[in-house]
């Protein structure tokens, strides 16, 4: 195999697939890429057997073949060397690995392609497509909230729950939970099918640059997008029932800046008790008051925030980071005049934050909104 590739095209693809090659694998053969040039097309393939992602690239070929690289060294010499100019990349019989560039000559051992394992297979079948905009809003606004604990597998994905015409997203860790519904533009989503996809797969689709096609199976899913396939093994459990946890009857409505109540909490946490990352939220008609404190060594603060509130006085305790990402990940395209609506019941029981829209002021209680994120409290000592 040989072929001749720009510095900075070929390190492009080579960052695309280091998702799926482990830092350190019992398995040698996971840590290389498998590349095969057929003309001037090179396929580039990574998988730690939980995700693989395959991607082509256009290069200058002058000798077809297939090899297996290690991935991680090909990629901190590319990296290192200047993104000027061109690689030439030449394999031998031995699979010895040589790299040239226009300053200097590197060399290093591959393997023989035939020990790469086999990649899953997608039958032909139902394909659902989705806008870039859709897929990377869907990424962007769950991952956050997924869970890290291992032993709750079912958390540690984003659920796809297809409802026909519309599709909901779900993230939750327990502490708070996130739902982005996306609404059907092309005829229809599949019924009725529920799928978990790992978090770093999902990760994966925040920078999407073109439209994606997602198919799925029994163990599997697939997402392509350009020149890219990712496909991950989804996560075989059953998602917690989150449209349980999701209050019905938030009667208390404020309605306030969010870039002042994300400034406000971030000065404040800073006060806080480190460990117990505790914030109080007073709520009257007029003013949101936010506190912290640290009896331990003495530290308090606290700030009035202007705001539009309907209920009665309330105090309520939060972890400050999760709300404070829950804010954060409420975008300038979701709401109007960079409002935001908290909704609570009682200090116990969970707040609801949506995007504001004026023309859903009188409705902010309605479920089927696009964006939801839910904080749970935490009790207040």
């Amino acid at each position: 195999m040989k072929f001749s590739v720009p510095l900075s095209e070929f390190l492009k693809i080579l960052q695309r697939i280091l998702p799926a090659i482990p830092p350190k694998s019992t398995l040698p053969v996971l840590e290389h890429m498998y590349c095969s040039l057929s003309g001037s097309t090179l396929r580039i393939v990574a998988t730690d057997q939980e995700l693989t992602i395959t991607s082509s690239l256009a290069v200058f070929g002058e000798e077809d073949g297939e090899i297996l690289i290690p991935a991680r060294r090909m990629a901190e010499i590319t990296k290192a060397l200047s993104q000027e100019g061109s690689l030439e990349v030449s394999t031998d019989d031995a699979f010895q690995i040589t790299l040239r560039t226009n300053s200097g000559q590197y060399t290093m051992k591959g393997m023989s392609p035939d020990e790469f394992p086999a990649l899953p297979e997608f039958p032909e079948g139902t394909k659902i497509h989705f806008k870039k905009e859709e897929i990377s809003r869907i990424a962007n606004k769950t991952v956050f909230a997924v869970s890290n604990e291992e032993y709750r597998p079912a958390m540690t994905g984003v659920l796809f729950q297809f409802k026909g015409d519309k599709l909901n997203t779900v993230a939750t860790d327990g502490y708070r939970l996130v739902r982005v519904m996306i609404p059907s533009s092309n005829g229809g989503f599949a019924d009725n099918l529920d799928v978990i996809i790992p978090a770093r797969a999902v990760d994966l689709l925040k920078k999407v640059d073109s439209d994606v096609e997602m198919s799925v199976t029994r163990t599997h899913a697939q997402f392509i997008t350009g020149d890219t396939t990712i496909v991950t093994r989804v996560i075989d459990e059953k998602f917690p029932p989150y449209e349980n946890v999701i209050p019905q009857d938030n009667d208390k409505v404020v309605t306030l800046p969010q870039r002042d109540i994300i400034a406000a909490i971030k000065r404040v946490s800073i006060f806080a008790n480190s460990a117990s990352k505790q914030i109080r939220l007073s709520l009257d008609e007029r003013n949101i008051n936010v506190r912290g404190e640290d009896e331990d060594n003495g530290s308090r603060a606290n700030e009035n925030i202007p705001c539009d509130y309907s209920g009665t006085p309330l105090e309520i305790g939060f972890n400050h980071r999760y709300i404070e990402e829950a804010l954060q990940n409420i975008g300038p395209e979701d709401t109007q005049d960079q409002n935001v609506v908290l909704t609570f019941s009682s200090a116990t029981r969970a707040v609801l934050i949506k995007p504001y829209a004026a023309e859903r002021e009188n409705d902010v209680l309605n479920q089927n909104d696009n964006l939801l994120m839910l904080v749970m409290p935490v009790r207040l000592s």
